[in-house]
């Protein structure tokens, strides 16, 4: 090849990235956001997270929209842990966990069964999960919102890992 002659630069698109998520964010679902600074700043997100997030019914981000990804990572992260064996959570989280799937969640519930936790199921990765942000996402959603789907899925599967 001729070092003299210059080859074009290709540029490549790369995909808008979602506001909440960092995964591909369509360019169609356009949302709010105001930014520390006080701007209102137009922010695009992917289906998931536009589906899924609390404050969905709006077209504005809200600091709720925060702590549910925060809560809806941490939840993802520790079932996988789970399900690849690279987490086994103690006998007493696994009770917690079943005793957490058969009563009615509000953020007065889960704060009320928190602070009750034994101290091996204090100090577990579940409870840190919970403490973390799940109080504040039931703060402003019912335990039924598709929002509090992955923890839920969480605790049905640690529930029946007891069996």
């Amino acid at each position: 090849m001729n070092s003299s002659v210059s080859t074009p630069l290709q540029l490549t698109a790369v995909p808008a990235a979602c506001h909440l998520c960092c995964g591909e964010a369509l360019p169609s679902i356009v949302v709010s956001y105001f930014s520390v600074s006080g701007q209102e700043l137009k922010v695009m997100l992917c289906a998931p997270c536009d589906a899924r997030r609390p404050s969905r019914a709006t077209s504005w981000l809200s600091p709720v929209d925060f702590d549910w990804i925060a809560l809806e990572s941490s939840s993802a992260e520790l079932l996988t842990a789970f399900k690849n064996g690279q987490w086994v959570p103690y006998s007493q989280e696994l009770v917690f966990a079943e005793n957490l799937a058969w009563f009615v969640w509000t953020e007065e519930t889960l704060r009320a069964a928190v602070r009750a936790a034994d101290p091996w199921t204090a100090t577990g990765r579940l409870v840190r999960v919970l403490d973390s942000n799940a109080f504040l996402v039931l703060r402003d959603v019912s335990a039924a919102d598709p929002s509090l789907h992955t923890l839920r899925r969480l605790i049905d599967v640690l529930a029946a890992a007891i069996a």
